[in-house]
């Protein structure tokens, strides 16, 4: 089964929809590329931390660790404080508007966090060079009801090196990141391991 996501960085194991691990060297890249993969000017390899950082075939990390806290203004002018999220499950997608993937799994990330309105918050992190004023539209339009801030080395270096777009991050409500997908989601895998860390806790009602 293909990797439906746009390759954004090889050389190390990354993991693919539905979080099965795959190696990412020259000879997959092609492979990705002529089964719909894509990359844009605008990416680039991130610092990962820790840097042995891994994770099982489910995605959850072998050794989750604390994610140092940040901070950021969305487009439409919000504060995002991961400190104030405390108590709360953190889900954090690395995204581009030109990546088809990314737009095809918004309305589920959307839905899951209204699903669970008052445990669960989504936070979209843009990395394209597109305009505010697109984006914005962009965001109306495939209806994303969750922040999006524009995506830097400063809070990208708080997370494992971003493998591929879309690449999903989560964190559990002390603050730890616990798991991570490259490619695109499987919605009822996440909100398995979202279930998890609530502790099996009731959706909103």
């Amino acid at each position: 089964m293909a990797l439906f996501g746009c390759v954004g960085f090889v050389g190390f194991v990354g993991f693919g929809m539905r979080g099965r691990p795959r190696w990412l060297t020259g000879l997959a890249v092609a492979a990705l590329l002529a089964l719909g993969g894509c990359r844009g000017e605008g990416d680039r390899a991130t610092t990962a931390v820790p840097a042995t950082a891994t994770a099982d075939a489910g995605g959850r990390l072998e050794t989750p660790y604390p994610v140092e806290p940040f901070s950021a203004v969305a487009l439409d002018g919000r504060d995002i404080s991961l400190a104030a999220w405390k108590g709360k499950v953190v889900i954090v997608n690395v995204w581009a508007t030109w990546c088809a993937p990314c737009r095809r799994e918004m309305p589920a990330l959307a839905a899951l966090q209204d699903k669970y309105r008052d445990q669960v918050r989504v936070l979209g992190l843009l990395q394209d060079n597109v305009t505010t004023d697109f984006a914005r539209e962009f965001a109306r339009s495939v209806r994303v009801t969750y922040p999006i801030a524009r995506s830097t080395f400063d809070l990208e270096r708080r997370f494992p090196t971003v493998l591929a777009l879309p690449m999903t991050f989560v964190i559990d409500r002390a603050g730890h990141l616990t798991s991570m997908y490259a490619g695109e989601i499987d919605p009822a895998q996440l909100e398995r391991e979202v279930l998890r860390l609530l502790g099996g806790a009731a959706p909103a009602g």
